[in-house]
């Protein structure tokens, strides 16, 4: 195991190829070891927003709406997240050539996140969020007629059960992405275990509809492995900067790496890719109106609802 001391901050997603004799020859970059999961929520939000908006006026489609519960309901012990969780993991190890008696401990392994993750996060929520109540509050006496957020850690959202089930849904999803996406040299792998960070922010706009939720994120991990794969050259040469890899091997990252913010700020400054910087930047731009529009509204809701009461 490698035991090397790592700084909480630089430690990041990385993954691995077979040393490639170059940065382009076309082979898929599989996941070395596991990353700190991604502290934004970027390209989640937004995109939902567009999602959500197109959906809304969509007959039919927007009388869509079931999550985990609701699921639960209709399905029976089938709903049942311990259940949702050894059948996905079951799957995945099969699928990924395990024989029974690894492929079913997996199951064993993933029903016990679904379980124990919403009570572990809850544990971690009951003691942030009155620090964050209180702050915001010593914030607001100090200076009077102003009103303000104090912003959580993502990690806050991974105790929901809606997030819970819609990260366990993605993983073969996003393996499937991969597998699909035209040119793509990622294969995610250690990221799989932290997909619900990637979703969370798509389940919050959606308020835990799973329907709109599987949309959403279908396009933001494929937007993500996109952009993922065109920073490549750039996380690569971080690494060997960095001494975390030697020279000759290629890594990649979904996080920081497949961020929209992140690339498009680095293009701006290389333009290596104008045709990407545009895509990129005029979808982001796009999504980022909507998500403020949608942000107004439901702070305008909540504060109308407040007044009521």
């Amino acid at each position: 195991m490698d035991r090397r001391p790592r700084h909480r901050c630089a430690r990041r997603h990385r993954l691995q190829a077979r040393r490639p004799d170059g940065p382009h020859d076309g082979r898929l970059l599989r996941a070395r070891r596991p990353h700190r999961a991604p502290r934004h929520l970027k390209l989640p939000g937004p995109v939902a927003a567009v999602v959500d908006f197109i959906i809304d006026k969509i007959p039919g489609l927007n009388k869509i709406d079931f999550n985990a519960d609701t699921l639960q309901e209709k399905v029976g012990v089938l709903g049942e997240p311990v259940v949702i969780g050894f059948i996905l993991g079951a799957a995945i190890g099969f699928l990924g050539g395990y024989a029974p008696d690894q492929a079913l401990p997996l199951g064993i392994n993933m029903s016990a996140v679904m379980v124990l993750m919403p009570k572990v996060v809850k544990c971690i929520m009951d003691g942030l969020m009155p620090l964050s109540e209180r702050a915001k509050k010593i914030m607001n006496e100090k200076f009077s007629g102003e009103s303000f957020y104090i912003g959580m850690d993502p990690a806050i959202l991974l105790g929901d059960s809606q997030v819970v089930t819609a990260g366990l849904i993605f993983i073969p999803i996003t393996l499937l992405i991969a597998v699909l996406v035209p040119g793509n040299r990622v294969l995610p792998f250690a990221d799989l275990a932290t997909i619900g960070f990637f979703i969370a922010g798509a389940v919050a706009v959606h308020k835990g509809n799973l329907f709109r939720t599987l949309i959403s994120g279908i396009l933001i991990m494929t937007l993500t492995i996109w952009i993922a794969n065109q920073t490549v050259d750039w996380v690569t040469a971080i690494g060997v900067t960095t001494g975390s890899i030697q020279a000759g091997s290629v890594i990649a990252a979904l996080d920081q790496g497949g961020c929209p913010i992140s690339y498009v700020f680095t293009q701006l400054f290389t333009m290596q890719n104008v045709a990407g910087l545009v895509v990129i930047g005029v979808l982001y731009a796009i999504c980022m109106v909507f998500y403020v529009d949608l942000s107004k509204k439901r702070a305008a809701a909540l504060e109308a609802e407040g007044a009521e009461e």
